[in-house]
């Protein structure tokens, strides 16, 4: 006869398929048998958090905190659920204890961060992603956010610095090339906007300015060149992409 699987394999099965009714109604028979078993408790209040009950969430990780007031995982769960319900000084509160126990941790240094940000103290908000990127300097959710602040008390130049460096870390971050751009508008600055919006970086957009004023042109006008001699410059023979490969 096969061996029933323990509780930890279902929860990590019904987890890892996204079965979480199952998992809260699964987490909910064993407290039933003990209303204190931790595993449980704490795979409930993840199963609340994807299923958007975000009040009993919070409920399921105090019963856990009432046994461990430092425990990570509950602590976590929390902030998630309070992020959720908008409670950004409980999120601070909760960033607070974890931040006493590991002073660096960079999830949380960043957590501390995007609540103030959401209460307006954009200079307390900066100064925790600057410490989150003191530990992590290719952390994106720092240089994100703290472009975001900059932006919020009028240091806009710097903002736009902040969205260059997390575009080197992740080109693929479409909201940072939106911002340094809107960033660039503001400052009357349509050439750079225009470039930034392509995700140019800095560098590359200094480039494409200088050569687009000595040849005379629209820097849409350079790009197109710059294409066209990118294209030019191909060897049809190793360049063609239906070059036959056998």
């Amino acid at each position: 006869m096969a061996k029933h699987p323990d509780a930890s394999s279902v929860i990590n099965d019904m987890y890892d398929a996204g079965r979480f009714p199952e998992l809260y109604d699964y987490c909910s028979g064993l407290l039933a048998e003990n209303p204190r078993e931790m595993m449980a408790l704490q795979n409930i209040s993840l199963a609340c958090l994807h299923l958007k009950r975000f009040e009993d969430a919070l409920a399921y990780c105090d019963r856990v905190l009432e046994q461990d007031g430092g425990d990570p995982y509950a602590l976590r769960n929390k902030i998630y659920a309070l992020e959720n319900l908008r409670r950004y000084e409980d999120v601070l509160e909760c960033c607070g204890v974890m931040l006493a126990g590991d002073p660096r941790d960079v999830w949380t240094l960043n957590s501390a961060g995007l609540a103030l940000a959401e209460l307006d103290r954009h200079e307390e908000a900066i100064g925790y992603f600057e410490r989150s990127l003191a530990r992590d300097p290719r952390s994106t959710t720092a240089l994100m956010n703290k472009a975001l602040s900059l932006g919020r008390l009028g240091r806009t130049a710097d903002s736009i610095k902040h969205y260059d460096m997390a575009l080197k870390v992740d080109p693929s971050l479409r909201e940072a090339a939106a911002a340094r751009a809107e960033a660039y508008r503001s400052l009357g600055m349509g050439d750079e906007s225009f470039l930034a919006a392509q995700g140019m970086l800095d560098g590359e957009m200094a480039r494409v300015i200088s050569d687009a004023k000595r040849n005379n042109c629209s820097v849409f006008h350079q790009l197109c060149l710059d294409e066209m001699n990118r294209y030019g410059s191909r060897d049809p023979h190793t360049d063609n992409p239906f070059r036959s490969r056998q």
